[in-house]
């Protein structure tokens, strides 16, 4: 493929002058007025992951071949076994683009290529009759990549992370491309130069050839499509010239257009003013939600203009709380919130109140060391060099963004070894997770590449026991490219290996069994974990649900309802989540196994993951949801599950993306830290702190922990950082996009008075890390009696991963009655009797006696005036990159 193919064809594509790309929603058929199809018509599908692959599909569709075999042949989507058949049903169970493309086509016609955050769809309108062979219409609510679930409004796309994806998708590539990280890389940059290159050219003035003679929505649509390309990289001011050019088109012969461009500048120019404004780079208070009036931004002029389109947008649509919401934001950071807000758009204050004050965490990520400046990625804290210090590695989504590895050096600081740990060279990866794998007593991790976008490669860094790492992925085979952030570690046969589930991305899941000489097979097909084939997975968990021995596996998928495979003890596992009731919301993300009332059964935890500021906004305002809410399912101890999300005060919709648990005020119950947000630079929600009140329900003390980060949270990790026995929160913050880096967050935990203990296993029969084996710890409290506190061993939530050894809190003047390790393989249990709280301890399997660990305790580094030079200097991008 030459660049010049590459200029006419994917960029008309991109452009929308093929008739497939409507970036805010509207089309020309909006413009020139709606055609509803039938009330209830049948439907088939194609979904694909390309607009290469799009544009095959749709040029055999106009050749006459049959929809059905098309779909059979080239859908990832899950009705490609029935041809595509959808089913039949309302339009307006479909979501907004869908129902867009569909004005105008009559029965036996098919839409335009649509883009969806699932690939690129067509869809073809059968008429009422449906399929006449068909035994039965499929639910499109169970169908999320498809379904409106309701009349969830989604965010548009500001940023340009589908634009660059397009973009790098048909940019010319050797075929093993995907193979290698930095391959990716140096087509990530070509892509997005050689984008803007013929972009300019299309857009020239007295311009000439195939793309000349554009009609003015086209038009309207290529300024738009480079002002994303130039957000994308962070350059606002060239990206904001595009878009202003972009909503004159819609003025001037596009009406119904130009709200949706109201609200794109609008979002622009409150991005903008927040780089201007240094609240990414050193975000401080700045970007803690809600913003308090001390911490109003310096430079105000682009948060005024931002206010200036909010308030065009709601003069024709005053009741979108999806703009209200960014509109109180952008009057926070000008310090006139709440009293600057017009009444009629204001969110008042009460709002956001919490109910009950757990202490202010304070961030000190810079002031400890903890200095990067990337996008999205992952987050590991775990003791790497075995000195009984915690480390913190982080990835970046970022094809080109580097690894960091920080060295904790036990003095409340951290140093950036990545280079002396031989990870110089790892870049990418949207999340990681850290397993001994071989056994070796040394903590290994696993980086996980691709989700969200196109087929990668992961990388399995063993651990050297020096300090250094070394990529055995080839040699251990794991290196084959899949779209996936999610994984787990777990024995799954007893035999005292690890072994690997991956949950991937418009693809069968993977089961790698560990051989015990370095390497892994994938038994997948056989263990019947497959789902029937290709899901979108985004979360995956193991635990022992049922109490028979064996780990279970449990997958959260973005596009329909989830898995929950059963352990058969030989290798093999059946799908039984419905029968257990833990279906998901049907439209998962995160997810995870933990014993949130300390009855000793593993509950479940799955997030929803619903891209809508109003829906989120809903919540807030105590309003009814449209979209599905998370889920929390009690474990009952007989093999199913009690869905008690609405007891549990957890039916709420909040975007969560990176998640985890931990235990912040050491009272014994597990409490909840929920990342939130997508690529769009409208994407402003405060990340949320749930905490667990005596097992009975959740709540939020997001405001008064000052812990809600209003930008975009992935890795998530509670850890003791500095050995003083309370857990802190670590996230790993930034967007999809090189103009949402971030810094990081180290929110340190204020303490308490409760009691607590940290207990590391080691394995001796069992995997050598502990992976699944079970603590309980019984312990007498003052005036409450004897209660008993239960943990599992692994790294937490499925995007994130804290450290392996497992703090438990107590409660109020704690007694330890006893403490017994339940070991997976060998099925032994050890108990000790009246043991000393507030320690460290190391219990090895089989040992008659524990080990106590001395740990120095020190206090991390807090708070010093800090300047935009400074956080610049710790930056992997350019200090006034705009």
């Amino acid at each position: 493929m030459s660049r010049r193919f590459f200029r006419v064809r994917e960029l008309a594509l991109l452009l929308g002058l093929a008739g497939s790309y409507c970036p805010l929603g509207f089309s020309q058929d909006a413009v020139s007025g709606p055609h509803r199809v039938a009330e209830e018509a049948g439907f088939e599908v194609i979904v694909v992951r390309s607009p290469e692959e799009a544009q095959r599909a749709l040029d055999r569709l106009q050749k006459g071949e049959d929809f059905s075999k098309v779909a059979r042949e080239m859908s990832i989507d899950p009705t490609a076994e029935a041809g595509g058949y959808l089913g039949k049903f309302d339009p307006d169970a479909l979501r907004g683009e869908l129902r867009d493309a569909l004005k105008g086509v009559q029965p036996g016609q098919i839409t335009p290529v649509v883009h969806l955050p699932s690939g690129y769809a067509i869809l073809k309108v059968m008429g009422a009759e449906g399929r006449t062979e068909a035994k039965k219409d499929v639910d499109p609510a169970r169908n999320l990549a498809l379904s409106a679930t309701g009349t969830v409004k989604y965010l548009p796309n500001l940023g340009g992370f589908a634009e660059a994806e397009v973009a790098l998708t048909g940019f010319p590539k050797t075929p093993d491309w995907n193979a290698d990280p930095h391959t990716v890389c140096d087509l990530r940059k070509q892509s997005l130069e050689a984008f803007v290159e013929a972009a300019k050219q299309v857009l020239a003035p007295g311009q000439t050839g195939p793309l000349s003679g554009m009609a003015p929505i086209d038009a309207m649509h290529a300024h738009y499509a480079l002002g994303q390309i130039y957000a994308y990289e962070g350059k606002m001011e060239p990206a904001i010239k595009e878009y202003q050019a972009s909503y004159q088109l819609a003025l001037s012969g596009l009406p119904t257009a130009a709200p949706g461009m109201e609200e794109a500048l609008g979002t622009m120019y409150l991005h903008k003013s927040e780089m201007e404004n240094d609240s990414f780079r050193a975000p401080g208070e700045k970007c803690l939600f809600p913003i308090r009036p001390e911490n109003a931004y310096r430079v105000t002029e682009d948060s005024q203009k931002a206010i200036e389109y909010f308030l065009k947008y709601l003069e024709k649509k005053p009741d979108e709380l999806e703009v209200k919401w960014l509109l109180n934001i952008a009057y926070m950071t000008l310090g006139k919130y709440p009293a600057g807000v017009p009444a009629k758009y204001l969110i008042p204050p009460s709002t956001f109140e919490s109910k009950e004050d757990v202490g202010r965490f304070v961030d000190v990520a810079f002031e400890t060391g903890l200095k990067s400046f990337t996008t999205a990625g992952g987050l590991i804290v775990e003791d790497f060099e075995n000195n009984g210090l915690l480390d913190v590695m982080t990835s970046s989504w970022d094809s080109c963004g580097a690894m960091h590895y920080f060295h904790n050096n036990g003095d409340g600081t951290f140093s950036d070894q990545t280079q002396k740990a031989g990870l110089g060279g790892q870049v990418g990866g949207l999340n990681m997770i850290q397993a001994d794998y071989n056994n070796d007593g040394c903590t290994d991790v696993l980086v996980l590449r691709g989700g969200w976008e196109f087929p990668q490669r992961k990388s399995l860094l063993r651990n050297n026991c020096d300090g250094t790492f070394t990529d055995v992925t080839i040699a251990s085979g794991l290196a084959e490219p899949t779209s996936t952030q999610t994984a787990v570690w777990a024995d799954i046969n007893n035999d005292g290996l690890l072994d690997l589930f991956v949950g991937n991305e418009n693809g069968v899941a993977q089961l790698f069994l560990n051989k015990g000489d370095g390497t892994f097979e994938d038994i997948a097909v056989s263990a019947h974990v497959t789902g029937g084939g290709t899901a979108y997975t985004k979360g995956v968990a193991a635990a022992d649900y049922d109490g028979d021995g064996w780990m279970d596996l449990y997958v959260s998928n973005l596009n329909g309802r989830n898995f929950l495979y059963h352990n058969n003890h030989d290798n093999t596992f059946t799908e039984v989540a419905v029968e257990a009731g833990v279906p998901g919301s049907g439209r998962g993300f995160a997810t995870w196994f933990f014993d949130y009332d300390n009855d000793g059964l593993p509950d479940l935890f799955a997030t929803s993951y619903f891209t809508s500021i109003e829906e989120t906004a809903r919540t807030y305002l105590g309003l009814p949801a449209n979209a599905t809410t998370l889920k929390l399912y009690k474990n009952l101890g007989d093999g199913k599950f009690k869905d008690v999300t609405e007891q549990a005060d957890l039916a709420k919709v909040f975007m969560t993306m990176g998640a985890n648990f931990g235990d912040i005020d050491n009272d014994g119950y597990l409490d909840i830290y929920l990342g939130t947000g997508n690529p769009s630079y409208g994407s402003l929600l405060p990340n949320v702190l749930l905490r667990n009140h005596d097992g009975k329900y959740f709540v939020d003390v997001t405001t008064s922990s000052g812990t809600g980060e209003l930008h975009k949270g992935h890795g998530v990790a509670f850890a003791d950082l500095s050995n003083s026995g309370h857990e802190d929160i670590i996230e790993e913050v930034g967007g999809a996009t090189l103009g949402d880096s971030h810094t990081p967050r180290l929110f340190k935990n204020p303490g308490n008075g409760n009691d607590w203990i940290t207990v590391k296993l080691v394995g001796v029969k069992t995997n050598r890390a502990a992976i699944g084996a079970r603590i309980k710890v019984t312990v007498q409290n003052e005036g409450q009696g004897t209660r008993s506190i239960y943990r599992t061993v692994g790294s937490g939530g499925s995007f994130g991963a804290s450290p392996l050894q497992q703090h438990i809190g107590l409660g109020k003047s704690a007694k330890i009655v006893s403490l017994t390790v339940t070991w997976p393989t060998s099925k032994t249990e050890q108990t000790f009797q009246n043991v000393d709280k507030n320690q460290f301890l190391e219990i090895k399997e089989f040992a008659e006696q524990y080990t106590k660990l001395e740990r120095k305790a020190f206090q991390l580094r807090g708070p010093q005036r800090r300047t935009s030079d400074d956080s610049a200097r710790a930056t992997n991008v350019p200090a006034g990159k705009n």
